[in-house]
């Protein structure tokens, strides 16, 4: 059972911990993906698994065995790292075979285990050739074939396809990706590009200052976020976010948002009803946005378009809001719960909002377009710890819910 467990993992050069009380578990067979931005934890927490550093505290477990104080060297796992690291003046096939041989692996099952993880990979006419003469692409898959022949109990993948090209990552990530289910290795892959994350994993851990986030599916992480870190990190583009209030509409639960009142229908407002403010933050994905009014409750937002980017396959509107004023409590912690990510803008009186229409959708700069959002598709959080009040229900077939952790 190739199992990797970390038990309440802290790590803490000063007072600050660089992770915090991690708990996850990569169960056998499973592709799961570490993602965050950068100084999250995700790749000391790589390295803690590997043995290349200690924790402060907890255990980790490889196989049901601690290895907490067991050498990098004994604890039968694979690396491969963003630098390829290939010896120059050696072939494909002696890059391979090298670790076999330090570790004193026979000449003919070094040439039988090389042959079949070139088999696999792709690259068995490459196997005579030298690293010069590959592409960054061949390379990686070198570097992957290195770590297959050893046999391990799991791989460990530190952000493998930075180096490489746009074009390039998606074709060698699906073919990692297609490799490891072939393989069925137990794999551990850090990444901070959420789009490998969400095409790749089983599951995925989403770490932020050290915490545990959320781990779950895709689908769980993008359906049913845990809480406005993970609703803004997931997603592209990512979710917008305007700060809102609760207040009562004639007896009922309704939605302030600017200049804008929107009564909720009763299993939206039973499950806003948790909330201990009535400072909320509405979360809106692009992607369900509209330019029609939908049938049933809705909100109808006035963004100022001042860029359109034709991808093709859809157009994305950027704009600022201009319904009502979207000052107070909520947008000061919309701001604050958000301020990681520093692409966003600061300014708490002003919002961005960004809409993915149809490609067809007459739309130009520096017009007001009227967007609407059904109430069934917005996320609502608390605004005072940023955790989920409600999700959106989505068309995505429902899985088992990751367990989560408040942002910090």
């Amino acid at each position: 059972m190739s199992t990797i467990e970390l038990r309440d993992v802290t790590l803490a050069y000063d007072v600050r911990p660089v992770l915090d009380h991690i708990n996850l578990t990569v169960e056998d067979g499973e592709f799961l993906v570490l993602v965050g931005p950068s100084g999250s934890g995700k790749t000391t927490a790589l390295r803690i698994v590997a043995g290349l550093l200690q924790p402060s505290s907890g255990q980790v477990l490889v196989g049901g065995r601690d290895v907490t104080k067991v050498p990098p060297a004994d604890r039968d796992l694979a690396m491969v790292f963003q630098s390829y690291a290939l010896y120059p003046h050696m072939t494909v096939r002696n890059n391979m075979a090298f670790g076999l041989r330090l570790a004193g692996v026979h000449r003919k099952e070094r040439d039988q285990r090389v042959e079949r993880a070139a088999e696999v990979l792709g690259i068995t006419d490459l196997l005579d050739r030298r690293p010069k003469a590959l592409s960054g692409g061949q390379r990686q898959r070198v570097a992957m074939g290195r770590a297959i022949v050893r046999e391990p109990q799991a791989f460990l993948m530190d952000e493998p396809l930075s180096n490489l090209d746009a074009k390039l990552r998606t074709q060698v990530r699906a073919q990692i990706a297609r490799i490891q289910r072939t393989l069925g290795v137990t794999t551990l892959y850090v990444t901070h590009d959420q789009i490998e994350a969400m095409t790749m994993a089983d599951r995925i851990a989403v770490l932020h200052d050290g915490r545990l986030q959320q781990l779950g599916t895709p689908e769980d992480l993008f359906s049913r976020p845990a809480n406005v870190f993970v609703a803004a990190f997931i997603g592209s583009p990512p979710t917008n976010l305007i700060p809102g209030t609760l207040t009562t509409e004639d007896g009922q639960t309704a939605l302030r948002v600017g200049g804008q009142t929107l009564v909720l229908p009763a299993s939206i407002a039973t499950a806003v009803a948790a909330s201990s403010t009535p400072d909320i933050l509405v979360g809106v994905r692009p992607h369900d946005v509209e330019i029609k009014p939908p049938d049933g409750s809705a909100l109808d937002l006035q963004v100022d378009i001042d860029l359109v980017e034709r991808l093709g396959t859809e157009t994305l509107a950027h704009g600022e809001m201009v319904t009502g004023s979207v000052s107070g409590a909520a947008a000061q912690a919309a701001h604050a719960l958000i301020a990681a990510d520093d692409e966003l803008p600061t300014d708490p009186e002003k919002h961005r909002f960004t809409a993915a229409l149809d490609p067809h959708t007459p739309i130009t700069t520096g017009g007001r377009l009227p967007l609407y959002v059904a109430a069934e598709r917005l996320h609502l959080f608390d605004a005072e710890t940023g955790t989920t009040l409600r999700t959106a229900t989505q068309s995505l077939a429902p899985s088992a819910a990751g367990a989560a952790a408040p942002a910090a």
